[in-house]
């Protein structure tokens, strides 16, 4: 599996709203939350989003679940 990194828009380290409750990768439920975008990525011809919480847990996130915030 190959992931690439995108230069499309500069999101990276800003934060996002989430738009519908989505599953960290330890399978909690996030929807309240903010996290940080830490890098874009185009996997398989999807792009993505890798995304940190506050507790340091992260999770791919497609952009049509998100609001990035300026």
């Amino acid at each position: 599996m190959t992931m690439a990194s995108t230069n499309a828009e500069a999101v990276v380290g800003r934060h996002c709203r989430l738009l519908r409750p989505v599953r960290d990768h330890e399978g909690r439920t996030r929807y309240s939350e903010k996290p940080k975008v830490l890098r874009e990525v185009d996997n398989l011809d999807r792009h993505m989003l890798l995304v940190q919480f506050e507790d340091g847990s992260t999770t791919f996130l497609f952009p049509d679940e998100v609001v990035v915030e300026n």
